[in-house]
């Protein structure tokens, strides 16, 4: 597992086109119920999501449209969810890609927060196969998940042809959009967008902010975001997701210290990696030249945790139980804003939890945790996503209730708790789970689109 990201890419670009299809064709209905003008981006979350509903939907309505509202869809509950009702959201094609000489390749993100949802879209265009293009990032925004609408549209990136959302954070000032490229079964973040409402969004001026560095990862929460380079002897924190600041690694505190991942959250900035044990090496592992004597082996390496409350001054960490190895890679995710999930892989998975990036518990296998959901996208495994507030594991299952291959038909979802993960128990029309779904955690609940359709699920706390 080198890369972290290295099995997300392959099926994305069909995944994409008809994710995009069913938002642009959702904010097409919702926009021509009355004419009325489109919903307010800027609407408080403590308010009823609410938007016009759509006179193509209500033309010819079906079962599940006409027992629920969608006129006024109502805010999740803010405690635990247990369930959750999925109401399906008719929309039509806008048909196939064109064909010919011209390629056409989309890849869309959609994603939850604080305000409601967003969607962008990578559109990459070549004027001749293997010659130059184009990429246009189109954005959508609604604040229900039913009623989406047209954002900014503009052109950026000329010449890359392999452009992907990594994610879409929410920080203390709005939203980071990390776009990513790759080659030779490697990915890097080719590009950032900020966005204070969800409508309007700024590239980023990577050159400006990193130098030369390649960055390999981009994460945040509500304190900030994170940036680490390819080769762990870099890191930058910023608050706004444009100036970034670079993290002083020379200290003591980072003495013999590889960095892997990063991220923020309530309580302050997190990174995770490796410190070297000095005088200490492993066995039987040559790293040299077979011819040297005596044979060189790799020092051992323990895996570390480094927490600040300001990104500027950090402090070392414990993880219970941390196992020594020559070679050690670590990841560090958001379970939700107020709680991380660190993991690391020796001849096992290993993994802890923290509320204060701290104080880590080894997370017990009980959990239910799926490391892969959390360290790249696996349509086998499922995936973990949170808008913050909550945090949703999915997976795709058979008839008879086990973990299948997406193909399946169904989907299971569960919700963090700080016991671990709770099944959600689903009614309504449910979504099926296949490799072209696209979802996300928002205000209102769970948005799934998939091949020209939109589910919403609308969660309980009963």
């Amino acid at each position: 597992m080198e890369s972290r990201f290295v099995s997300s890419r392959g099926w994305r670009g069909f995944s994409a086109l008809v994710a995009t299809m069913a938002l642009v064709a959702a904010g097409c209905v919702g926009a021509t119920a009355t004419g009325s003008p489109s919903i307010s981006p800027t609407a408080s979350p403590n308010e009823t999501a609410s938007a016009t509903a759509s006179a193509s939907a209500s033309a010819a309505p079906s079962a599940t449209l006409a027992a629920i509202d969608l006129s006024n869809v109502p805010l999740a509950p803010s405690g635990t969810w247990k369930s959750i009702r999925w109401v399906s959201v008719p929309s039509p094609s806008l048909g196939p890609v064109p064909s010919g000489v011209e390629t056409d390749v989309t890849y869309s993100k959609v994603a939850g927060w604080s305000r409601g949802f967003v969607a962008l879209s990578l559109d990459t265009t070549f004027t001749e196969l293997g010659g130059n293009g184009t990429t246009t990032t189109t954005t959508t925004y609604s604040s229900d998940g039913v009623h989406w609408h047209a954002g900014a549209v503009f052109q950026q990136h000329p010449n890359i042809d392999n452009m992907d959302i990594r994610g879409v954070f929410e920080g203390p000032d709005g939203l980071l959009a990390v776009e990513e490229s790759g080659a030779c079964g490697d990915t890097w973040v080719e590009g950032l967008l900020t966005s204070s409402d969800g409508v309007t969004w700024q590239s980023v001026d990577m050159k400006k902010a990193f130098g030369n560095a390649v960055i390999w990862n981009v994460s945040g929460g509500s304190t900030g975001f994170v940036a680490t380079d390819t080769i762990g002897q870099a890191v930058w924190t910023s608050r706004d997701g444009q100036s970034w600041q670079p993290v002083k690694l020379d200290t003591p505190a980072f003495a013999l210290s590889r960095i892997d991942d990063g991220t923020a959250f309530s309580a302050g900035y997190v990174l995770v990696g490796s410190t070297e044990l000095t005088g200490a090496r492993s066995c039987g592992v040559a790293i040299a030249d077979p011819s040297a004597s005596p044979t060189l082996t790799p020092p051992l390496r323990v895996p570390t945790v480094w927490w600040s409350s300001d990104g500027a001054n950090w402090a070392k960490a414990e993880l219970p139980g941390a196992k020594a190895d020559y070679q050690i890679h670590m990841w560090v995710d958001r379970l939700d804003d107020h709680t991380l999930v660190a993991f690391d892989y020796v001849d096992s998975w290993a993994a802890w939890v923290s509320r204060d990036g701290r104080t880590w518990t080894p997370l017990a296998q009980p959990a239910g945790l799926d490391p892969m959901a959390l360290f790249a996208y696996n349509v086998q495994n499922g995936l973990y996503m949170t808008d913050g507030r909550h945090g949703i594991q999915l997976q795709a299952v058979s008839g008879d209730g086990s973990i299948e291959h997406p193909y399946a038909g169904g989907l299971s979802l569960s919700t963090w708790t700080d016991g671990g993960l709770v099944p959600l128990v689903q009614s309504g029309d449910q979504p099926p789970y296949d490799f072209r779904i696209e979802w996300a955690v928002g205000p209102t609940g769970v948005v799934v689109t998939d091949a020209g359709q939109l589910w919403i699920g609308l969660p309980s706390s009963v």
